[in-house]
């Protein structure tokens, strides 16, 4: 007797628990892609059993790695329907920039805790309130002008443009949020006239001399400041006479990173703060 299968039922031969075990998923999922036209078994006409072919293996991987870099079903389901190279790769394109932008944003997490880690364990070695030169890694900065820096004595002075420095990196993706501090000339310290003239946050990653600035240099002087005995009016003085003794030029303004500004529970004021000055000899 001769072999009554058709070239269809010889080719789309597994079942449905077969096919979902050589890829590794479910009957739900496969269910799912079916009734969203995007992988297609045939349908037995008499039972309506559904069932695959090997070669739709491939198929299934591919949109699995379509689904992981985030696109939707009916973005699947257009590109299959048009069928041509050039849907492919525009969407494909299209994901893996998407990716990029996301990768870009996690390596700038990581590197603000970087960044982070480094100033404490560098305050581990130094301690508070000493003024030190230090050599440290290339950082990068953004910053937001200080609208009226005459008036810019305290945080309180300058809620409205730490608003503004914060809604610019929120809306950037290219800016970082941590760690953030403020500016203060050389002139003005020179004049123990203490004001601030920008906000600031810093960054591991490179410069890109458009929404970030590199340091001027990676020699600084530096201290760790903590709230407590010595208000930071004597850090400025101490780092002035460090570096008029060691005759050192200032090439930068100074840099006054928070990494700590808390009340705790007995509602008592703490803070923790890292100032370095670019300088050069």
């Amino acid at each position: 007797m001769g072999n009554s299968f058709t070239d269809d039922e010889k080719e789309y031969s597994l079942t449905v628990s077969q096919f979902a075990g050589l890829c590794g998923t479910t009957r739900d999922t496969l269910r799912h892609y079916y009734e969203q036209k995007i992988i297609i078994p045939r349908v037995d006409p008499v039972n309506g059993y559904h069932y695959y072919s090997p070669a739709q293996i491939s198929s299934f991987f591919f949109i699995t790695t379509m689904r992981q870099a985030g696109c939707s079903i009916q973005e699947i389901r257009e590109m299959i329907e048009s069928s041509t190279k050039e849907a492919i790769t525009k969407l494909a394109n299209t994901k893996i920039l998407q990716m990029q932008r996301e990768l870009f944003l996690i390596n700038q997490k990581i590197s603000a805790l970087h960044l982070g880690m480094w100033i404490l364990n560098t305050w581990q070695e130094h301690g508070y309130n000493k003024v030190f030169t230090d050599f440290i890694p290339d950082i990068s900065y953004s910053y937001t002008a200080i609208k009226d820096s005459n008036t810019a004595y305290h945080v309180a002075d300058i809620a409205g443009d730490i608003s503004v420095h914060l809604g610019k990196t929120a809306g950037n993706g290219a800016l970082s949020t941590f760690p953030t501090g403020v500016t203060m000339s050389y002139e003005n310290m020179l004049k123990k006239r203490y004001v601030y003239n920008n906000i600031v946050s810093l960054s591991f990653l490179p410069a890109d001399n458009s929404d970030s600035l590199p340091l001027p240099s990676n020699n600084v002087v530096a201290c760790y400041h903590e709230h407590g005995d010595i208000d930071i009016e004597k850090i400025y003085e101490r780092m002035v006479s460090y570096m008029k003794r060691h005759k050192l030029k200032a090439v930068s303004d100074l840099f006054i990173v928070s990494l700590i500004n808390l009340y705790n529970k007995e509602k008592q004021h703490t803070y923790f703060k890292y100032l370095f000055i670019c300088v050069s000899e």
